[in-house]
């Protein structure tokens, strides 16, 4: 090596170079490539995500419009008055009705007026005032709406900025080849020229119309809804008829009238995304189409900003690559002339352990750390050796996921070869033993779980290894995999008998104790070992059909006996989960499982005809619980007969999704939104009631019965704070009118608001007020005492 060393070093130089050069371009490559794809669909999802909570913000202030203006149409006050004159002698009615009409109006509604027509009492009354029909109908151009459908939402135009004396009354709004489409943007974002109208035919409930609601909402109050970057983003609504009416964000030269035109020829799906080019600059234009009114929804940004945190991971992706790969030629450059160092420091260290001296240092530093290494394996058997002694809780940790969790037959091969545990067996029994009553005996029942651990050691001297898998106690029963070579039936069946009659004689004799042990049918696959299981649980239960011994075998239950854990439990609570959740494409997917795996576990047609009725029972027990009369009680009794001369193979999936499943889910959607509304009330007027104690957002979850979390998101949405947050500012203003009302100590307010000392109170409340609570209230008083002095002065 000293005879060439340059040749040496080029070498190595050369070999580290490709070594660290290829794969830094080669990830530079693919982390650009795939984080790229990675922020543009991020990018994609946020918008369509922004765009869905659009279309969520904007239903639901409609629905909120929709629900309360229902509330008010169908009262006994609309009722009585759309058949009444409403002359002189029922100013009164009118008042009434005015003042309803009032309060509807508010601002978080949205809904600028509210115009009534009452054919049958010949009287118009909006926000102007009372009118005649036939007068008002002579004097204005407009006539009374007539909307198709019981309740109907359509778009209209306001002529309230010309002045004309018919300002109120809507106006269809006109189509793209009547109005320049500047003038329509110009007039809807900043002028409010077009409405957003609810019609409604009265009565709400009656076959014959006897008159006409109309709710008017600016759109430009919906266009408040919408939160768009408006230098790269632009969100535009489309009514049923893909007419634009509202569009807030980035304007261009011919963008809208391009996209009217895209949104007419969207395809059937609900959702969806694709590119749009206008003057050579590209978008990206996500829509999403309304089931609640036929809105389109429509998201339009440009593809220059979604490919910017592209370009900026590229470039950033090319600087950070130049830089390893300045680095890497730097350490080889300056590394690969001493490649020994790192041998001597390992040598060095190695001796530093060993704690030899420098005179006492081997020629030979590979040797020495050879030697060392294999020190190090050595004690890596020791540990191993170590290990092996915990085989046996793995063993035993093994067999309680075989019986209770199941697992593939593949999964539990590979676990027993890692465990050196036997598989030269075709067939097994399992055995569940149980113990029987401890009257009588020198034990209690405190003492059981003793008596099991005893009792399964006793099985594992009883029963050789070579005849069993490893014993284990679950819950209150002992189990074991007797195992067993394919032969004759009822000789090892005999063998089965044998080794739980010698348990139980033994077991006697030891302890005392009775026992009970069941057998379960042979099997020969390892996946079978939860079903045997049971089948032995089944046994033991009932052996006392088997006479004094105590030995029951699962196979004399009968050959229709079928085991009560044979109904998929799992798969039903999936299905309920969805069903709540009102998840309809999971749902269509689990109840064709569900049903399938009744009808393959239960091969008896009485026992899948008992199964069905169960789930028929589960189902209408869930519906009472989370919709109340979502299927009504007679029609439920109604349900048991249809159910037993139902073919389950043929019609049940369509059955029970038609018949009790849609029913639930809808009234779930139905009851969602006003829960949530009481249960914010509920935590407020706790928060008034009780906000000189200790109260929490879990003290309300356990009164009423919910998940804290749970809570906590709905308060945040509904009051637009938190509920700590809240209850601080609460208790804030009950601190102010304490000071301000009464002569109470600054500690006994702190003590009464729940504050652990008074100084953290005193912080918190000169946070807020920019003084100290002693200082307020000083104030306080002196412009109370100023402005008495003043009113004294002027009298």
């Amino acid at each position: 090596m000293k005879k060439q060393p340059n040749r040496y070093y080029v070498r190595w130089v050369l070999l580290c170079f490709i070594i660290t050069t290829m794969p830094v371009v080669l990830l530079g490559l693919f982390s650009y490539i795939k984080s790229s794809g990675v922020v543009l669909e991020k990018m994609n999802k946020e918008t369509a995500l922004s765009l869905q909570q659009t279309q969520m913000n904007v239903e639901h202030s409609l629905k909120v419009v929709d629900q309360a203006t229902t509330h008010f149409l169908g009262s006994k006050i609309i009722q009585t008055a759309l058949n009444e004159p409403l002359n002189p002698d029922q100013f009164q009615l009118y008042t009434q009705v005015k003042t309803e009409l009032s309060s509807l109006q508010r601002l978080d509604t949205g809904i600028d007026d509210i115009q009534i027509w009452s054919t049958a009492g010949n009287w118009l009354i909006k926000n102007d005032g009372l009118y005649r029909l036939d007068a008002w109908i002579k004097g204005n151009t407009s006539a009374m709406p007539n909307p198709a459908a019981p309740s109907v939402w359509e778009i209209g135009s306001s002529k309230a900025s010309s002045g004309s004396k018919d300002a109120s009354i809507p106006t269809a709004m006109p189509s793209a080849n009547q109005v320049d489409e500047s003038a329509i943007r110009s007039s809807l974002v900043n002028n409010c020229q077009t409405n957003v109208n609810l019609l409604k035919k009265l009565p709400l409930t009656a076959y014959r119309s006897l008159g006409t609601a109309m709710i008017q909402i600016p759109a430009c109050s919906l266009s408040q809804l919408i939160s768009v970057n408006a230098d790269h983003e632009a969100v535009l609504l489309f009514d049923q008829d893909r007419r634009l009416f509202v569009h807030k964000g980035v304007t261009l030269e011919g963008l809208d009238e391009s996209l009217r035109q895209s949104v007419r020829q969207l395809p059937e799906e609900r959702t969806g995304q694709y590119n749009m080019n206008i003057d050579h600059q590209s978008f990206m234009v996500t829509y999403r189409k309304s089931d609640y009114n036929g809105w389109t929804y429509v998201s339009v940004v440009t593809l220059d900003q979604l490919t910017r945190s592209s370009r900026e991971i590229g470039w950033f992706t090319l600087y950070i690559c130049i830089g390893l790969l300045l680095l890497s030629i730097i350490a080889i450059l300056l590394w690969t002339k001493r490649l020994y160092r790192p041998i001597a420091q390992i040598y060095n260290e190695v001796l530093s352990q060993m704690g030899m001296t420098a005179s006492k240092k081997s020629l030979d530093e590979i040797q020495v750390i050879g030697e060392q290494v294999h020190t190090l394996f050595d004690t890596k058997r020791r540990l191993e050796s170590r290990l092996e002694g915990q085989t046996e809780l793995l063993r035993t940790f093994l067999m309680v996921k075989l019986f209770l969790f199941g697992m593939k037959e593949g999964e539990i091969v590979e676990r027993m070869e890692s465990l050196g545990m036997r598989q030269d067996f075709s067939r097994f029994y399992v055995l569940a033993l149980q113990i029987g009553s401890l009257e009588n005996t020198r034990f209690s029942e405190k003492d059981i779980d003793l008596l099991l651990f005893a009792v399964n050691n006793m099985v594992e001297e009883l029963i050789g290894a070579d005849q069993r898998l490893q014993p284990i106690v679950l819950g209150r029963t002992q189990t074991t995999v007797l195992t067993g070579e394919a032969g004759s039936e009822e000789l090892f069946l005999s063998e089965a008998y044998a080794a739980a009659r010698l348990v139980q004689q033994t077991a006697a004799e030891v302890l005392n104790l009775k026992v009970n042990i069941g057998i379960s049918v042979p099997y020969q696959r390892l996946p079978d070992i939860p079903r045997a299981y049971e089948e032995a649980v089944e046994a033991v239960k009932r052996h006392a059909f088997f006479g004094d011994e105590g030995i029951g075998y699962f196979g004399d239950l009968g050959e229709y006996h079928v085991l009560h854990y044979s109904y998929p439990f799992a798969l039903q609570s999936e299905l309920f989960d969805a069903v709540k959740l009102v998840d309809r494409e999971r749902v269509g997917s689990l109840l064709p499982k569900l049903l399938h795996e009744i009808e393959q576990s239960n091969p008896n047609p009485y026992d899948m005809q008992f199964n069905a009725v169960r789930l028929l029972m589960n189902m209408l027990g869930l519906a009472n619980g989370v919709t109340g009369q979502a299927i009504p009680m007679q029609r439920q009794q109604a349900l048991f007969d249809e159910l037993f001369h139902l073919n389950l193979t043929e019609s049940g999936e369509t059955w029970f999704m038609d018949k009790i499943i849609d029913p639930i889910m809808n009234g779930i959607e139905g009851q969602t939104e006003v829960r949530h509304l009481s249960l914010s009330k509920q935590m407020v007027q706790m928060i008034h009631d009780e906000f000189d104690t200790d109260i929490t957002i879990d003290t309300c979850a356990d009164r009423l019965h919910y998940n804290s979390s749970y809570l906590a998101t709905i308060f945040r949405k509904s009051m637009e704070v938190s509920f700590s947050a809240y209850l601080a500012q609460y208790r804030h203003k009950v601190a102010i009118k304490w000071l301000m009302e009464t002569d109470m100590p600054i500690k006994e307010i702190a003590e009464r608001l729940r504050y652990n000392n008074s100084q953290n109170f005193i912080r918190s409340f000169r946070k807020t007020e920019c003084y100290s609570p002693g200082k307020f209230r000083e104030l306080g008083r002196q412009d109370d005492g100023n402005s008495n002095g003043s009113a004294s002065m002027e009298g």
